[in-house]
């Protein structure tokens, strides 16, 4: 039986579990009292060796060696496991974050977006900053595993993140920053997958505002599911991004099929 809380914390590591819960390590110190074990956590803290993930969830990760300049192992070693396990909540990495994940993003990410079902307060884990965005229905949005050598965490599928990228476009920079990574995840978008993402979001608007976009950026493939999911469903005239204008600029900039004024600055493929 080991003694120390570093010979426990040693031992977890050779077996490749980062991931440790405190009614986990009180089984391993049986002869430890409660506050002595608090004491030797706060320690170990202090040390860089473990990190709390949040406070309440007695959840704590085993930072190794390697990882010590981060504060942190990488996302797949811990996200999962401590929201899905730990927390018990549906999540996925999503957005920009998504984006990133598929070699989509022009742009560097400084924090992870994770889309959860109630709201959540930002965490901070070495030097991992995660922001926590909500989602209705998050368990029928499709998903696929992101995988490492360091572990796994749930990603949006590349059609979701395309939706939710449109949906949020206001909190992202606006719908031109949105383009740019549009462009760079059409090639991984199938006419398969975005079916089933349309139906999860379930939402007219955001597919009108796609086909506009894949009509801008000569998508053809995808225009034709986006076009027969949109059959029969009642559309009104919207703007790509923005309110709508008045008078006749209105209509010299309106794409008839999807009903989308698309404002001069967003018309050139470009």
């Amino acid at each position: 039986m080991p003694q120390h809380l570093s010979d426990v914390l040693n031992a977890c590591e050779r077996m490749g579990k980062l991931n440790v819960r405190a009614d986990d390590l009180r089984a391993k110190l049986p002869d430890a009292s409660p506050e002595a074990l608090r004491k030797a956590l706060y320690r170990q803290q202090r040390a860089g060796r473990l990190v709390r993930l949040s406070r309440g969830s007695d959840h704590w990760l085993i930072v190794p060696l390697q990882h010590a300049a981060t504060g942190s192992p990488p996302l797949e070693a811990w996200l999962d496991a401590y929201l899905r396990r730990t927390l018990d909540t549906p999540y996925y990495v999503g957005l920009l974050s998504a984006a990133e994940a598929y070699g989509a993003s022009p742009y560097a990410v400084m924090v992870t977006q994770v889309m959860v079902e109630t709201k959540r307060r930002p965490i901070t884990v070495g030097r991992h900053e995660l922001v926590f965005h909500t989602c209705a229905r998050i368990e029928a949005m499709p998903t696929r595993w992101h995988e490492s050598a360091d572990g796994r965490f749930k990603v949006s599928t590349p059609e979701l993140t395309v939706l939710d990228l449109i949906q949020r476009e206001s909190m992202l920079g606006g719908m031109g920053r949105v383009r740019e990574v549009l462009r760079a995840l059409w090639p991984q978008c199938t006419s398969e997958g975005l079916v089933p993402a349309l139906g999860a979001m379930c939402s007219v608007p955001v597919a009108q505002r796609l086909g506009a976009l894949l009509a801008l950026d000569e998508q053809a493939a995808l225009l034709v599911p986006l076009s027969d999911w949109l059959r029969g469903k009642t559309t009104r005239l919207i703007a790509l991004e923005g309110a709508l204008p008045q008078g006749e600029e209105r209509a010299d900039n309106t794409n008839t099929d999807f009903k989308v004024w698309i404002p001069p600055q967003l018309g050139a493929n470009t």
